[in-house]
């Protein structure tokens, strides 16, 4: 479609791509008027590009120089071009990157191998920059909140609060999620900087050299800072959802993810690793199932969790 300015701020997308990219929006492909968080253009000098307006924040800067230090550091993801930088009066920040949309949902040969291998390969390409900017991580892996009498982190957005569906959870789900919860918390380990949320929503596959899959990382606005293992447990559990359908993977291909991530980084976890990784594993499960639950019924989460959540509690040490 022709490109319109926002009505609310008449001009100032055009004059942030003239000013910062040097070429102006043609065309708009993606266009989220009310809120203005996303804009997809093709500039008059033929590049496509995302331009994203977001509030300003320490955090976002350093989402973006770690965007930008995976870029060069071979991962692919769309390459930071300007920002952040500000717009117009407002306290708002700009960035735009190149547009990226190719590759399927799931990688075509061995999901948790090639998830378990992107994720090492984050951490490794992060390591360095620092975290603080990252705290708190998002609700569904803070574990270490301290509202009184709650299991979850409190939640800003009306009726998303996990807690109000406790009493109808499956019987020992939230018993099971205590103890995850106190396994995790008795942990004392670093934090590192990686992507919470590697799955279907966030990464495409495409074919690289010898048919290997080459992963596309999106959603970096997602990074976050937890302990290695807990991140990589995190991903034994949802590396496996798909854009708007959450699933849990089994354990024993969450456990070819720890073999994997370990091969790859080279650093082969400890016995307290690998515990809190499978107590991250049960907490995040605990939360997607109850999130399941807010959004109606019980889902494959919640099945597969009923199945599990003993052995990843062994596991787990618990």
């Amino acid at each position: 479609m022709p490109f319109a300015s926002d009505p609310a701020h008449p001009d100032t997308i055009t004059q942030w791509c003239e000013l910062h990219l040097g070429s102006s929006p043609v065309h708009s492909f993606i266009a989220d008027p009310p809120s203005s968080q996303l804009w997809g253009f093709e500039l008059a000098d033929g590049r496509v590009v995302a331009v994203k307006v977001r509030p300003a924040s320490a955090r976002l800067d350093t989402c973006v120089a770690a965007q930008r230090r995976a870029h060069e550091a071979g991962i692919a993801c769309p390459l930071p071009l300007a920002g952040p930088a500000p717009m117009g009066p407002e306290p708002l920040l700009v960035t735009a990157e190149t547009w990226r949309s190719d590759g399927a949902v799931v990688p075509a040969e061995d999901p948790p191998g090639s998830y378990g291998r992107l994720l090492a390969r984050l951490v490794t390409a992060l390591s360095g920059l620092d975290p603080a900017p990252l705290v708190p991580p998002p609700p569904w892996l803070r574990y270490d909140h301290r509202a009184a009498g709650r299991l979850w982190a409190p939640v800003a957005v009306p009726g998303r609060d996990p807690e109000d569906v406790v009493r109808v959870l499956p019987p020992g789900l939230v018993g099971q999620a205590r103890l995850a919860r106190e396994r995790l918390l008795a942990a004392d380990l670093p934090s590192v900087i990686g992507h919470p949320d590697l799955n279907g929503a966030h990464v495409r596959w495409l074919d690289g050299p010898g048919g290997a899959p080459l992963p596309v990382v999106h959603g970096w606005d997602e990074l976050t800072a937890r302990p290695e293992a807990v991140l990589v447990g995190c991903l034994t559990a949802n590396y496996h959802e798909l854009p708007d359908e959450p699933r849990l993977a089994p354990v024993v291909q969450g456990e070819r993810v720890l073999a994997a991530y370990q091969a790859e980084s080279g650093r082969a976890f400890s016995a307290d690793d690998l515990e809190v990784a499978w107590a991250a594993s049960l907490w995040v499960a605990a939360h997607n199932a109850a999130m399941e639950h807010v959004n109606g019924a019980a889902g494959q989460v919640t099945h597969q969790l009923v199945l599990d959540a003993p052995l990843r509690l062994h596991l787990a040490g618990c």
